[in-house]
């Protein structure tokens, strides 16, 4: 069993204030941890698995940040997971504000939406998903993918975590898997379908309540081309 260079716990700490975009530019200290999460000799552990996912996540936060700055006019607190905060008094890092009111009481009246549907997703969520999307059909291109098993197995190599990969029923024929993105708050997900030169990925969102079943979420109509 290899030993981290920083505790797991602090790794858990970099790698989620990285995918936050809220920490500032990236330092040795956060170069150290991600080293560490992605070692060569990393063991496969549920929680090194998710430590490399984590840190496999970061690498779209700039060209998303640009993105989002350039063609939506927003800016890093519309990332997934962010929460309200003001700036410290020590530099940038933004701190939970105090006494924020308590959430509003459900109406009787008002019907509360399905949970298990497809949910929209904010401009960061489509960028980060785009960029998957196109990482996973880059990797499968070319390739046949005969079944599940075959599928899993490359998801896995392209650093997903196992408990994330979720089998679909076959489309006519052809494996699908589901892989879940959601993290801190997200809702991204992706559909993976196998096809006779390699695979169609389609992102989409999926409610981040606790409880949510991957599997069992309804997508909506897709339309056509």
């Amino acid at each position: 069993m290899r030993s981290h260079l920083l505790p797991k716990s602090l790794l858990l700490a970099v790698l989620g204030c990285a995918v936050l975009a809220g920490c500032g530019a990236r330092s040795a200290t956060t170069d150290q941890a991600l080293a560490a999460a992605t070692a060569p000799d990393a063991s496969v552990s549920a929680e090194d698995q998710e430590l490399r996912f984590m840190e496999l996540l970061t690498r779209d936060v700039p060209r998303c940040n640009q993105y989002i700055a350039k063609d939506k006019g927003g800016l890093p607190e519309d990332l997934p997971g962010w929460e309200p905060g003001a700036p410290s008094a020590g530099g940038s890092t933004p701190v939970p504000l105090p006494d924020a009111p308590p959430p509003p009481e459900p109406d009787p009246d008002v019907t509360p939406p399905n949970r298990e549907e497809e949910v929209p997703l904010n401009a960061y969520e489509e960028c980060f998903g785009v960029e998957e999307a196109q990482r996973v059909g880059e990797a499968f291109k070319n390739t046949k993918t005969a079944d599940y098993e075959a599928m899993q197995k490359k998801l896995t190599e392209l650093g997903y975590p196992a408990p994330r990969i979720h089998r679909m029923p076959d489309h006519a024929g052809a494996p699908r898997a589901r892989v879940d993105l959601r993290m801190m708050g997200g809702r991204l997900a992706l559909e993976v379908t196998g096809t006779g030169s390699g695979v169609t990925v389609e992102a989409f969102g999926a409610s981040e309540e606790e409880g949510v079943n991957l599997v069992e979420v309804k997508r909506k109509p897709q339309p056509k081309p």
